[in-house]
């Protein structure tokens, strides 16, 4: 069994894609992906290079797990792992502010502050340019549900785009 370690899944869907499409190489008689731990088996004469570029025309990255690897794949995880706390905490920050206009003084009696207290064009406009960062900042999971749909392969991202995008256009 040759074990890879692939990057880019966020849901049971991404995985069965994955195994899909390293089934479908010549050459594999097995293949179990493990969304977890971002990991790959493969069993078969199929060389490595056959199965790392089927895992990437599906969409995703690939590489042999090796000692070599290990510490290059430790600072992937800690990157991407950084980047998703950076996205989380600005995506709060700016949806505490969001919900604070444009429900916090009518549900709770928040006072607003003076310069949009009566004017409601400025008020529609700060929350519609609010909810415009927040969308470029996950802005990933638009650009992956896209190609999931292109794809036709939906998965996880399609489902929070589709969402997402259907609440901000009503």
């Amino acid at each position: 069994m040759k074990q890879f370690t692939v990057t880019g899944m966020s849901c049971a869907a991404c995985s069965s894609r994955v195994e899909k499409a390293v089934n479908s190489v010549e050459g594999v008689t097995e293949c179990s992906v493990n969304l977890l731990t971002n990991s790959m088996s493969v069993g078969g004469t199929a060389s490595e290079s056959a199965i790392i570029s089927a895992v990437i025309a599906a969409g995703y990255g690939a590489s042999v797990v090796g000692n070599t690897d290990k510490k290059n794949n430790t600072e992937t995880k800690n990157t991407e792992l950084f980047n998703l706390k950076c996205r989380f905490l600005s995506s709060l920050v700016f949806l505490f502010v969001l919900m604070y206009l444009s429900m916090g003084h009518n549900m709770f009696g928040f006072p607003l502050p003076e310069f949009i207290n009566n004017n409601h064009i400025t008020n529609g406009l700060l929350q519609l340019l609010l909810a415009l960062i927040v969308l470029v900042i996950n802005q990933k999971f638009f650009i992956n549900g896209v190609k999931g749909i292109i794809n036709k392969s939906p998965n996880m991202d399609t489902l929070v785009s589709l969402g997402s995008a259907a609440s901000f256009i009503y």
